[in-house]
């Protein structure tokens, strides 16, 4: 399994404006590591750069160690998933798979075999006489896929492959995918904006934005504890809430709001008496109850609320803040009813004001 490192790697694609500005980057052997950002933010211009496409201003790509920030594209060992399928039209199936290993003079009972055994990890191995426009868009997409891992590459490169599928069909591929790299011991780098793709399929995410990384770790952490302002509004719907730290423990911090104090735990920057900055706490953090004894709970009133069969999303009003809650299986409440919300300090998270 293959150990992608970038260092120091930058890229402008005119004078004065950057598209990615200095960044380092370690994905481990065996890893679906996962580029997550908004359009335009850079993470396509970084895989082109690991394709070899495109030359870097500055720094330099290792694989297992080795500089190969000059070999060429077809000496990369890589294998390339794109977001329009790029199959041949008038070539069967088994030829589109196969077209990568003749570029690589694999021929004869080799060459076949390798197909079959492609075809087979797609689940798409009696399909091999067909044609491209005879398939369905996520057979399509089996199939570029094949092409990509059919000469057993170290490393498999996807740029925004479900995009073009519908979300059912999104659904089912996420699985697939994730099922194919980790059979066949890829190393896989997958560039998407669909933060559901990258929670649900990745090992671990770097978000990107504006040519910078933001923060790096396991989809876990960057959903529930994440670093920054702009990677919390990303990942999912969150409330941000001003505070005030009242005091600093070893084991967690008192902070007030407009409307209760809460104890939080510690956040990853210095904090002391008197600071101010900003909690985040997801909707579904949240608990309900009617009852105002409990740690960390205060009065809220229900303003509106959105049903969505299973899950039901308020919002209510604290003193004045107002807060998005997401309830699973909800009760019939009323608007401008009273209640309580309570949340644990590992769900209130501290974030910097920058």
């Amino acid at each position: 399994m293959l150990k992608v490192e970038l260092r120091n790697i930058s890229k402008s694609y005119t004078p004065g404006k950057a598209v990615l500005y200095p960044l380092d980057l370690t994905v481990n052997p065996g890893e679906l590591f996962f580029l997550l950002g908004p359009s335009g933010c850079g993470k396509s211009t970084l895989l082109r750069l690991l394709a070899g496409f495109i030359s870097p201003d500055t720094g330099s790509i290792l694989f297992d160690g080795k500089d190969i920030t000059s070999t060429a594209p077809e000496k990369r060992d890589a294998g390339l998933v794109f977001q329009n399928y790029a199959l041949w039209p008038h070539m069967t199936v088994f030829d589109n798979v196969a077209f990568g290993l003749d570029t690589r003079k694999i021929k004869g009972e080799e060459k076949k075999q390798k197909v079959r055994a492609a075809l087979e990890m797609v689940d798409m191995q009696n399909l091999g006489d067909r044609r491209p426009s005879s398939l369905s868009g996520g057979q399509q997409q089996r199939v570029a896929l094949a092409r990509a891992i059919a000469f057993r590459p170290k490393l498999l490169l996807l740029d925004e492959p479900l995009s073009n599928l519908d979300a059912k069909l999104r659904d089912s591929m996420r699985n697939e995918i994730r099922r194919i790299c980790k059979e066949a011991g890829l190393t896989a780098i997958y560039v998407t904006h669909d933060r559901k793709e990258a929670l649900s399929m990745g090992d671990r995410i770097a978000v990107i934005y504006d040519g910078r990384i933001e923060e790096t770790g396991a989809p876990w952490e960057i959903y529930r504890r994440p670093s920054t302002r702009f990677s919390a509004e990303f990942m999912g719907n969150a409330n941000f809430i001003p505070v005030k730290i009242i005091d600093v423990e070893p084991d967690g911090c008192l902070v007030e709001t407009s409307f209760a104090r809460m104890r939080c735990a510690l956040p990853a920057f210095p904090v002391a008496k008197g600071n101010t900055c900003t909690a985040m706490v997801r909707p579904e953090s949240f608990n309900i109850s009617t009852a105002a004894n409990i740690p960390n709970s205060f009065k809220a009133v229900i303003k509106t609320m959105t049903f969505q069969g299973e899950t039901g999303g308020w919002l209510l009003a604290a003193d004045g803040c107002d807060l998005s809650v997401l309830e699973l299986c909800p009760p019939k409440r009323e608007t401008g009813g009273e209640l309580f919300l309570s949340v644990t300090p590992e769900h209130i998270v501290l974030l910097e004001d920058k």
